[in-house]
């Protein structure tokens, strides 16, 4: 088995993200310059790379540093899933934010290895609601500044 390191930091290519989501079917794509405004805009992320220092993992996290953690990316190449990698990123953002809860939005098929970790869902459901803005109506920039 090839040497995986982990390690933190911003370090990564827009291009091997974009890679390595594809690799998990991830369905929403992003061009490179998003990518990188992702990587950017996260001030936690850790990295899996194999012996030939490619991308193999990847975790993105936030947190409030009281009342929550978010998760907002997790993902390991299918050729290295089931060897720790998810495990080892999850438990970076764990030491980074110790003793705050964290919260991921996971898939379904996702739930078992977020069991495994000692994850369980809230007592009562919640929903995942969203919404896509692509413009921003001035008047309420206008209002916002009063």
């Amino acid at each position: 088995m090839s040497k995986i390191k982990i390690k933190t930091g911003k370090d990564i290519v827009a291009k091997e993200l974009t890679a390595l989501r594809r690799s998990v079917n991830w369905t929403r794509q992003a061009s490179c310059a998003n990518i990188e405004r992702s990587i950017d805009a996260y001030p936690f992320t850790a990295q899996a790379r194999n012996s030939a220092d490619e991308l193999i993992g990847y975790v993105s996290a936030f947190s409030d540093g009281v009342f929550m953690t978010m998760i907002g990316e997790l993902l390991v190449h299918p050729d290295f899933q089931r060897r720790g990698i998810g495990t080892a990123l999850l438990k970076r953002v764990e030491l980074r934010y110790p003793g705050i809860p964290i919260q991921a939005n996971s898939l379904s098929e996702d739930l078992p290895f977020f069991a495994s970790q000692g994850y369980g869902s809230p007592k009562q459901a919640m929903q995942i609601v969203l919404k896509n803005v692509t413009t921003v109506n001035q008047s309420v920039i206008a209002w916002a500044k009063n």
